[in-house]
């Protein structure tokens, strides 16, 4: 999911695969299937499920791994463009192995649906059967298919019924040389014209002839993805028409319908619905294989191989998740001795400015006391001073005193003369007393 920078509300898948254009496609899917109750398996989702898992109780399925599948579509421009992204699998259909082995103990069920899947398998017929290997009796299969009549396919000739048929008898397992070089030699630039009286001559091919022979080359080694099969909504239903008559389709087409129609007069693809209409049948490649001692043999050794790869994978997932840790613990170290580090020259900041006021500290304190001792001795002077003065003063009050005294005996005796002679002027202190 992802925000809409216009008004930040969520985007769903769903809605990415309407923006893609494949809403026609999905709600004609849907209504072949028991999407309510039903329980459904999706080969091949990719990135553009017809289900998705809030749609519908299904499972997802594909010959890659999740892993492979990231590495194949990581610059797929449709995927980017619409913000989707590859879907994560419930197990992987592996190459050598049946769909039933491969599914495990899940259960049959009420539906398979697949979409441009079924053009690609080498074995068709075997790939159907194994398909209904884990269908319910009552379930369906629906599949979409490319029109080549309304594609880019369009000169190239139809599959016919011979053509599944030795495919499925001789056990093909992977698309043959000639499959190959057919499938791309008559791939041409589809531009949605009328086409009809032209050839592919006409048209701008997408691989030249050397092109295509040098990839017929490869598959005769290797494993080539092609468009094995070729059909038209009409052609596929005469194929299984006789494919039934001599008892190897066993479905019934329920439903049948194209996309609108092209310049062609066809359309680009086409949706079949199949009902299952007899119990399965065992896997004829795996008879091949268990019949004939080579194939057996190496049958036996692909299990082998098969066994060696699993473990190699799982030796990368563990190396990978290994390599993450030991990144992981790598980060943590290394941030965390960037963080000793760090604490280490704070500490060492701190002991320099404490030493630092330490020793201003220090500096002032001998300041101070050197200023002590001078006020000490200048208030001991003082004191001396102080108690000189004090000594002096109470020596100048002792004389003070004494003159005072002797001041106030000289007055007084000042004052008795001048009284007596006075009241002796006066006739009141007789002559005769002295005082």
């Amino acid at each position: 999911m992802a925000l809409t920078p216009e008004n930040g509300s969520v985007v769903t898948l769903e809605q990415k695969l309407g923006r893609l254009g494949l809403d026609d496609r999905r709600r004609t899917v849907h209504r072949f299937l028991p999407l309510e109750d039903g329980f459904g398996l999706e080969i091949a989702p990719n990135w553009a499920p017809i289900v998705t898992k809030s749609e519908g109780d299904v499972l997802y399925c594909d010959y890659l791994t999740y892993e492979q599948l990231l590495e194949r579509e990581k610059t797929n421009p449709g995927r980017i463009e619409y913000g989707l992204k590859v879907q994560r699998l419930d197990f992987v259909w592996q190459v050598g192995r049946t769909l039933e082995q491969c599914s495990g103990d899940v259960g049959k069920f009420d539906y398979v649906v697949s979409c441009h899947v079924f053009e690609h398998v080498p074995n068709f017929l075997e790939y159907l059967y194994q398909v209904r290997a884990v269908l319910k009796d009552d379930g369906v299969i629906a599949m979409v298919l490319p029109d080549i009549r309304g594609s880019g396919e369009y000169f190239r000739r139809e599959t016919n019924a011979a053509d599944l048929i030795n495919s499925y008898l001789l056990g093909q397992s992977s698309p043959s040389p000639g499959q190959v070089y057919d499938g791309l030699q008559n791939l041409f630039a589809f531009e949605n014209v009328p086409l009809r009286g032209l050839s592919l001559a006409d048209v701008k091919r997408l691989f030249t002839d050397i092109d295509c022979y040098n990839a017929a080359l490869r598959a005769s080694t290797e494993y080539v993805d092609v468009h094995c099969w070729a059909f038209s909504k009409d052609g596929f239903s005469a194929v299984a028409r006789e494919l039934g008559s001599i008892g190897l389709f066993d479905f019934e087409i329920e439903e049948i319908e194209s996309n609108p129609l092209t310049q062609t007069g066809h359309g680009s693809e086409f949706y079949v619905k199949l009902r299952p209409t007899a119990p399965p049948r065992p896997s004829h490649h795996l008879t091949l294989k268990q019949n004939d001692p080579l194939l057996a043999r190496i049958s036996s050794l692909e299990e082998e191989l098969r066994a060696v790869v699993e473990a190699r994978e799982q030796l990368a997932r563990d190396k990978g998740a290994l390599e993450l840790e030991i990144a992981r613990v790598s980060t943590h170290s290394e941030r965390a001795f960037q963080e000793a580090v760090a604490a280490q020259d704070l500490l060492k900041a701190e002991k320099v400015a404490a030493e630092t006021a330490l020793s201003q500290a220090v500096a002032h304190g001998e300041r101070a006391f050197q200023e002590a001792l001078a006020a000490q001795d200048l208030l001991k002077w003082e004191k001396a001073a102080a108690e000189s003065n004090l000594e002096q003063a109470l020596v100048t009050n002792e004389r003070l005193k004494a003159d005072r005294n002797l001041l106030e005996h000289k007055l007084s005796g000042l004052e008795r003369a001048a009284l007596v002679k006075l009241g002796r002027r006066l006739g009141l202190v007789p002559s005769s007393w002295d005082p």
